[in-house]
Protein backbone atom coordinates (compact mmCIF):
# COMPACT_ATOMS: atom_id res chain seq x y z
CA UNK A 1 0.00 0.00 0.00
CA UNK A 2 1.35 3.42 -0.69
CA UNK A 3 1.94 5.95 1.56
CA UNK A 4 -0.32 8.42 -0.23
CA UNK A 5 -2.79 5.29 0.45
CA UNK A 6 -1.84 4.82 4.25
CA UNK A 7 -2.74 8.78 4.58
CA UNK A 8 -6.23 8.48 2.84
CA UNK A 9 -7.39 5.73 4.67
CA UNK A 10 -5.94 7.36 8.04
CA UNK A 11 -7.70 10.38 7.91
CA UNK A 12 -11.05 8.26 6.88
CA UNK A 13 -10.92 6.93 10.10
CA UNK A 14 -10.43 10.42 11.57
CA UNK A 15 -13.40 11.68 10.33
CA UNK A 16 -15.57 8.82 12.77
CA UNK A 17 -13.77 9.13 15.26
CA UNK A 18 -12.93 13.23 15.66
CA UNK A 19 -14.11 14.81 12.75
CA UNK A 20 -11.62 16.65 10.55
CA UNK A 21 -11.62 19.70 8.51
CA UNK A 22 -13.89 20.86 5.73
CA UNK A 23 -11.36 19.26 2.21
CA UNK A 24 -8.36 19.36 4.39
CA UNK A 25 -6.03 18.03 1.39
CA UNK A 26 -7.23 20.21 -1.17
CA UNK A 27 -4.12 22.34 -1.16
CA UNK A 28 -2.91 25.16 0.77
CA UNK A 29 -5.39 27.99 2.07
CA UNK A 30 -4.62 31.41 1.32
CA UNK A 31 -4.06 32.16 5.04
CA UNK A 32 -2.08 29.86 6.68
CA UNK A 33 1.85 29.88 6.43
CA UNK A 34 1.27 25.57 6.46
CA UNK A 35 -1.28 24.09 4.14
CA UNK A 36 -3.98 22.48 6.06
CA UNK A 37 -2.60 19.33 4.83
CA UNK A 38 0.34 19.80 6.80
CA UNK A 39 -1.57 20.75 9.99
CA UNK A 40 -4.10 17.75 9.51
CA UNK A 41 -1.21 15.47 9.69
CA UNK A 42 -1.31 13.87 13.00
CA UNK A 43 2.49 14.29 13.33
CA UNK A 44 1.73 17.99 13.75
CA UNK A 45 -1.02 17.93 15.69
CA UNK A 46 -0.77 19.85 18.70
CA UNK A 47 -3.34 17.89 20.65
CA UNK A 48 -3.98 14.38 20.54
CA UNK A 49 -7.74 15.51 19.44
CA UNK A 50 -6.75 17.37 16.01
CA UNK A 51 -5.14 20.45 14.86
CA UNK A 52 -4.03 23.68 15.60
CA UNK A 53 -7.20 24.97 14.38
CA UNK A 54 -9.56 22.78 16.21
CA UNK A 55 -8.45 25.51 18.81
CA UNK A 56 -8.62 22.46 21.62
CA UNK A 57 -8.06 23.86 25.22
CA UNK A 58 -7.25 21.22 27.87
CA UNK A 59 -6.10 23.01 30.55
CA UNK A 60 -6.61 26.54 31.99
CA UNK A 61 -2.84 26.93 31.86
CA UNK A 62 -3.24 26.92 27.89
CA UNK A 63 -4.26 29.79 27.28
CA UNK A 64 -1.27 32.49 27.99
CA UNK A 65 -1.49 36.28 28.79
CA UNK A 66 -0.44 38.96 25.71
CA UNK A 67 -1.15 42.96 25.54
CA UNK A 68 -1.93 45.09 23.16
CA UNK A 69 -4.46 45.37 19.92
CA UNK A 70 -6.39 42.48 19.24
CA UNK A 71 -9.45 41.14 17.57
CA UNK A 72 -12.32 39.15 19.73
CA UNK A 73 -14.55 36.83 17.62
CA UNK A 74 -15.42 34.67 20.47
CA UNK A 75 -19.47 35.93 20.33
CA UNK A 76 -19.00 35.83 16.07
CA UNK A 77 -21.36 33.50 14.37
CA UNK A 78 -25.02 35.01 13.51
CA UNK A 79 -25.78 38.48 13.13
CA UNK A 80 -24.94 40.69 14.13
CA UNK A 81 -20.99 39.40 14.34
CA UNK A 82 -21.76 36.78 11.05
CA UNK A 83 -19.05 34.09 10.10
CA UNK A 84 -19.73 33.59 6.34
CA UNK A 85 -18.42 30.25 4.97
CA UNK A 86 -16.65 30.43 2.05
CA UNK A 87 -17.53 28.54 -1.15
CA UNK A 88 -15.26 25.56 -0.67
CA UNK A 89 -16.31 25.55 3.19
CA UNK A 90 -12.83 25.55 3.89
CA UNK A 91 -12.64 28.79 5.96
CA UNK A 92 -15.19 31.38 7.31
CA UNK A 93 -14.95 35.35 7.25
CA UNK A 94 -16.22 36.42 10.43
CA UNK A 95 -17.25 39.86 11.97
CA UNK A 96 -15.05 40.42 14.99
CA UNK A 97 -14.31 43.77 17.56
CA UNK A 98 -11.52 45.41 17.61
CA UNK A 99 -9.97 45.46 21.41
CA UNK A 100 -7.28 46.42 22.97
CA UNK A 101 -5.78 45.42 26.58
CA UNK A 102 -4.52 41.94 28.33
CA UNK A 103 -5.24 39.50 25.85
CA UNK A 104 -4.94 35.71 26.26
CA UNK A 105 -3.11 33.12 23.46
CA UNK A 106 -4.32 29.88 23.36
CA UNK A 107 -1.10 27.75 23.01
CA UNK A 108 -2.48 24.71 21.22
CA UNK A 109 -4.02 26.61 18.12
CA UNK A 110 -1.07 29.06 17.10
CA UNK A 111 -1.67 28.77 13.17
CA UNK A 112 2.01 29.83 13.10
CA UNK A 113 4.29 26.66 13.66
CA UNK A 114 7.70 28.14 14.06
CA UNK A 115 5.99 30.55 16.68
CA UNK A 116 4.51 27.63 18.29
CA UNK A 117 7.45 25.41 18.73
CA UNK A 118 9.68 29.28 20.16
CA UNK A 119 6.35 28.61 22.58
CA UNK A 120 6.21 25.73 23.90
CA UNK A 121 10.09 25.50 24.77
CA UNK A 122 9.81 28.52 26.69
CA UNK A 123 6.04 28.16 28.19
CA UNK A 124 6.30 24.49 28.33
CA UNK A 125 3.13 22.91 25.82
CA UNK A 126 0.72 22.92 28.27
CA UNK A 127 1.69 26.74 29.30
CA UNK A 128 2.19 26.64 32.53
CA UNK A 129 5.60 28.87 32.69
CA UNK A 130 3.77 31.67 31.02
CA UNK A 131 0.29 31.62 32.26
CA UNK A 132 0.63 34.36 34.86
CA UNK A 133 3.37 36.53 32.99
CA UNK A 134 2.00 38.55 30.61
CA UNK A 135 4.00 38.96 27.10
CA UNK A 136 6.73 36.54 27.86
CA UNK A 137 5.43 33.91 25.23
CA UNK A 138 7.41 34.43 22.08
CA UNK A 139 3.89 33.95 20.78
CA UNK A 140 2.99 37.63 22.49
CA UNK A 141 6.19 39.32 20.55
CA UNK A 142 4.96 37.69 16.98
CA UNK A 143 1.79 39.27 17.54
CA UNK A 144 2.88 42.66 18.34
CA UNK A 145 5.97 42.55 15.69
CA UNK A 146 3.30 41.63 12.89
CA UNK A 147 5.18 38.64 12.56
CA UNK A 148 2.91 36.08 13.17
CA UNK A 149 1.04 36.23 9.89
CA UNK A 150 2.22 38.55 8.06
CA UNK A 151 -0.07 41.03 6.62
CA UNK A 152 -2.90 40.65 9.19
CA UNK A 153 -3.88 44.08 10.35
CA UNK A 154 -4.95 42.33 14.01
CA UNK A 155 -4.84 38.50 15.37
CA UNK A 156 -7.56 36.92 17.04
CA UNK A 157 -7.26 36.17 20.84
CA UNK A 158 -9.85 36.05 23.90
CA UNK A 159 -10.66 38.48 25.72
CA UNK A 160 -10.58 38.21 29.69
CA UNK A 161 -14.29 37.27 29.62
CA UNK A 162 -13.24 34.71 26.97
CA UNK A 163 -11.00 33.12 28.77
CA UNK A 164 -13.06 32.94 32.15
CA UNK A 165 -15.78 31.24 30.13
CA UNK A 166 -13.38 28.25 29.21
CA UNK A 167 -11.45 28.14 32.26
CA UNK A 168 -15.04 27.62 33.80
CA UNK A 169 -15.68 24.97 31.30
CA UNK A 170 -12.64 23.00 32.43
CA UNK A 171 -12.76 23.36 35.76
CA UNK A 172 -16.30 23.31 36.64
CA UNK A 173 -18.12 21.36 34.39
CA UNK A 174 -21.26 21.40 31.23
CA UNK A 175 -23.31 23.89 33.36
CA UNK A 176 -25.30 26.67 31.07
CA UNK A 177 -22.94 24.98 27.92
CA UNK A 178 -24.49 23.91 24.85
CA UNK A 179 -22.72 20.73 23.64
CA UNK A 180 -22.62 20.50 19.79
CA UNK A 181 -22.27 16.60 18.66
CA UNK A 182 -20.71 17.38 15.07
CA UNK A 183 -20.36 20.04 12.70
CA UNK A 184 -18.51 22.89 11.29
CA UNK A 185 -17.19 25.61 13.12
CA UNK A 186 -15.06 28.62 12.82
CA UNK A 187 -11.58 27.90 14.64
CA UNK A 188 -10.60 31.73 15.19
CA UNK A 189 -7.70 31.65 17.78
CA UNK A 190 -4.75 33.46 16.40
CA UNK A 191 -6.23 33.56 12.61
CA UNK A 192 -5.33 37.26 10.84
CA UNK A 193 -7.64 39.92 10.69
CA UNK A 194 -8.08 42.75 8.74
CA UNK A 195 -9.42 46.56 9.13
CA UNK A 196 -11.25 48.05 6.63
CA UNK A 197 -11.44 51.89 6.11
CA UNK A 198 -14.70 52.24 8.39
CA UNK A 199 -12.93 50.05 11.14
CA UNK A 200 -14.86 46.87 10.33
CA UNK A 201 -12.60 43.76 11.41
CA UNK A 202 -12.98 40.97 9.38
CA UNK A 203 -11.13 37.82 10.28
CA UNK A 204 -10.35 34.82 7.86
CA UNK A 205 -10.98 31.32 10.03
CA UNK A 206 -10.01 27.99 9.19
CA UNK A 207 -13.44 25.34 9.82
CA UNK A 208 -12.71 22.36 11.55
CA UNK A 209 -15.54 19.80 11.39
CA UNK A 210 -16.16 17.73 14.72
CA UNK A 211 -17.68 18.02 18.23
CA UNK A 212 -17.62 22.20 19.76
CA UNK A 213 -19.18 23.89 22.61
CA UNK A 214 -21.08 27.22 22.99
CA UNK A 215 -20.71 28.97 26.31
CA UNK A 216 -24.74 29.38 26.02
CA UNK A 217 -27.39 27.14 27.35
CA UNK A 218 -29.95 26.10 24.61
CA UNK A 219 -28.23 28.13 22.06
CA UNK A 220 -29.00 26.34 18.18
CA UNK A 221 -25.61 24.39 17.15
CA UNK A 222 -26.35 25.19 13.71
CA UNK A 223 -27.61 28.63 12.16
CA UNK A 224 -27.55 27.86 8.57
CA UNK A 225 -27.70 30.56 5.92
CA UNK A 226 -24.03 29.97 4.89
CA UNK A 227 -23.43 31.17 8.71
CA UNK A 228 -21.51 28.92 11.54
CA UNK A 229 -20.60 29.76 14.57
CA UNK A 230 -17.02 30.93 16.19
CA UNK A 231 -16.57 27.92 18.63
CA UNK A 232 -13.24 25.92 20.30
CA UNK A 233 -13.41 22.26 21.98
CA UNK A 234 -12.61 21.14 25.51
CA UNK A 235 -12.05 17.59 25.97
CA UNK A 236 -14.63 17.27 28.65
CA UNK A 237 -17.81 17.73 26.51
CA UNK A 238 -16.75 14.18 25.07
CA UNK A 239 -18.50 13.12 27.93
CA UNK A 240 -21.48 14.39 27.13
CA UNK A 241 -21.85 13.20 23.89
CA UNK A 242 -24.52 10.36 23.22
CA UNK A 243 -22.37 6.85 22.30
CA UNK A 244 -22.97 5.89 19.29
CA UNK A 245 -25.16 3.25 18.17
Amino acid sequence: MTTKRTAALFLAVLCGVFGVATAALAGPPRFLPKSQAFWDDSKNWTTEYGPAYRDTAEKTENMVPCTGEFALCFHSGPEPLPCELTKDGRSANCKCTKQTGTNFVLISAILNHDVYLDTIQTCLPDGSRCFDQPDLAPVCTAIKQGKLLPGADLISTYDRDAQSSIKDIIENGLSDVTVCPKGPYAGCMTAPCTTSKAGDVTCTCPVFSGAFQLVQADAVCHIGNGLVWSASFTPRILNALPSPP
